[in-house]
């Protein structure tokens, strides 16, 4: 098992700066207090790894957050979900770091939001700066920590990347030694996946969970054939009683290491890779995250290693086999679980499904007369027996389409097309939507030739649907706008999500700001510089089908 080792140091350190040292003295802490974490590097999020990691402020928003090493402001952005407001410095040393939900920005940066936002009339920013511009110190008070974008309390998001900004690094490579971290990580349960068509768990060809408790999960399982496992374990730190994901994870049978997966570093052409090492179907319908300890035939994430079966164990000897897993932290802290699992002698059930067999690395086309999949080479995790159904649609302009029994996730996106059997309506009102338990949400979609076609992320049950309601505008607390000098709307759209907005008082372009996380538009009439007086305000928001909305009122400031 050294050639694996080697290989996994190998492939963190290549991808280094070479002028940067792996040193706490390189950064310094962003605050002038204790830091506590709320999220660590590599966290499992939906369809992501958590690129950063999430520094507590005290509950507060409006901390100073100072710079934590030479360099120049290179980028700000401004969201409605996402980081919200941030920035990013490029350093002298070779890093770029990423400040995260900011509350706001120094002045010289707001100053140059503001103008942007008014020349091309949006509350959304993207703006790149020169090295010349906007130089920053160590030390150096950036911005203030806030709770915008898609964040649900005050903390600051914290990324360290390399100078391109594409690869991450876990920033605690820096801060571990402030960090407080003596508990080890916790695994709750055990998944065992026996291999279709080539093995079985207790007789049986379906995956199983088993609970862990007192550090094994008690019974002795009966295995034949190919078979992997997974785990599902949380690692936790020094106070605090928030959760984290797991730095390291160890998969022995035998004394022999059979995986490992180490999250160090990852690029963002990866980040989507963790619906191919996490069960993805366990998560969507569960809410649970397994970690597989076996790598599927088309995960190139780097922070996983495997022996020559990719982690996929072999029992084919009527014995008992010891199974090991070692957990560690960032810190060291490790804990490990052991249970044995028995080889015993069993028929091997054959794949029973019918349907199209589809090889990952080859491109996929299936055409029916309803609708037309096209998948490329590489967006499939692995080779997939795909079932397909059609039915009556529900909304009676195409027919409904599924595929498999449960959802498949792809790398990026394949392309659905499905005809159009009855247009009744205008074609620009028609999108395709994703039918799920919870209703279904739109994924696009654009009209051509009878049919509507959209990019899809997930293979599913799909069907075309149609959107001639407009957005939603509503007045929140209109009572209390002049007193606070805000006016207040809620913003919704039922279907296919609004697509733009643009505020105006007395028909000039006003910033309204916007928060996807409660939906709220929000006109802070001092800041805007609106004068005293009789106003008229109108508010036109847009959805993804061209609906429109229109709120207009006279208001009194």
């Amino acid at each position: 098992m050294r050639k694996i080792i080697v290989v996994l140091l190998f492939a963190i350190t290549a991808v280094l700066p070479s002028n940067a040292q792996h040193d706490s003295d390189d950064f310094m802490s962003p605050f002038d207090f204790e830091l506590f974490l709320s999220g660590n590097f590599g966290e499992l999020r939906s369809n992501h790894f958590h690129s950063g990691i999430d520094f507590k402020t005290q509950g507060m928003v409006g901390k100073p957050v100072r710079c934590v090493a030479d360099g120049y402001i290179s980028r700000a952005t401004v969201q409605a979900g996402g980081y919200g407001l941030a920035l990013y410095v490029q350093h002298d040393n070779g890093y770029m770091t990423v400040y995260g939900h900011l509350d706001r920005f120094p002045a010289e940066v707001q100053k140059r939001i503001r103008e942007y936002q008014y020349a091309n009339e949006t509350f959304a920013v993207d703006i790149s700066l020169a090295p010349d511009e906007l130089r920053v110190s160590r030390g150096e008070v950036l911005a203030f920590a806030g709770n915008t974008g898609y964040s649900f309390g005050p903390h600051l998001h914290f990324e360290v990347r390399d100078s391109t900004g594409n690869e991450l690094y876990d920033p605690l490579k820096f801060y571990g030694k402030q960090i407080k971290d003596s508990r080890p990580p916790v695994a709750s349960k055990i998944a065992i996946y026996p291999l279709e068509g080539f093995g079985v768990v207790d007789s049986s060809a379906i995956s199983r969970v088993c609970s862990i408790k007192n550090g094994t999960i008690g019974d002795t399982l009966q295995v034949w054939g190919r078979v992997g496992f997974g785990i599902k374990a949380l690692d936790y730190m020094d106070g605090t009683s928030n959760n984290y994901g797991v730095y390291r994870v160890e998969l022995y049978v035998d004394d022999s290491l059979r995986f490992e997966s180490r999250m160090d570093n990852f690029s963002f052409a990866e980040t989507r890779l963790i619906n191919a090492w996490a069960d993805y179907t366990r998560y969507v319908n569960g809410g649970e995250w397994f970690l597989r300890s076996f790598i599927q035939g088309n995960n190139p994430l780097r922070a996983v290693k495997a022996d020559d079966a990719r982690g996929v164990i072999n029992f084919d000897e009527v014995r008992l086999y010891k199974v090991e897993y070692r957990l560690s932290d960032y810190h060291g802290n490790s804990s490990v679980y052991r249970f044995c699992v028995r080889g015993v002698k069993k028929g091997i059930p054959p794949f029973a499904k019918e349907g199209h067999y589809l090889l990952w690395f080859l491109n996929n086309m299936l055409e029916y007369d309803a609708f037309s999949l096209d998948i490329p080479a590489g967006e499939l995790f692995d080779n997939t027996l795909l079932e397909v159904g059609v039915s009556e649609g529900r909304y009676g302009i195409s027919r409904c389409v599924s595929f498999g029994s449960g959802p498949i996730p792809l790398w990026h996106k394949a392309e659905l097309s499905l005809k159009v059997d009855s247009l009744a309506v205008d074609s620009s009102k028609l999108y395709v939507k994703r039918i799920t338990k919870k209703g279904g949400y739109s994924v696009g979609g654009k009209y051509s030739g009878g049919r509507v076609s959209a990019d899809v992320t997930v293979l599913g049950t799909f069907e075309v649907a149609v959107d001639t309601i407009p957005p939603r505008l509503l007045p929140v607390r209109e009572n209390r706008w002049m007193r606070n000098g805000k006016v207040v709307l809620a913003m919704s759209d039922k279907e296919t999500a609004v697509k733009s907005f643009r505020g105006t008082i007395d028909g000039k372009f006003i910033l309204f700001k916007y928060s996807s996380k409660n939906g709220r538009l929000e006109l802070d009439l001092k800041e805007e510089g609106v004068s005293r007086g009789v106003h008229q305000l109108r508010v036109e928001a847009v959805d993804a089908c061209g609906n429109i909305k229109v709120y207009e009122k006279k208001i009194k400031y």
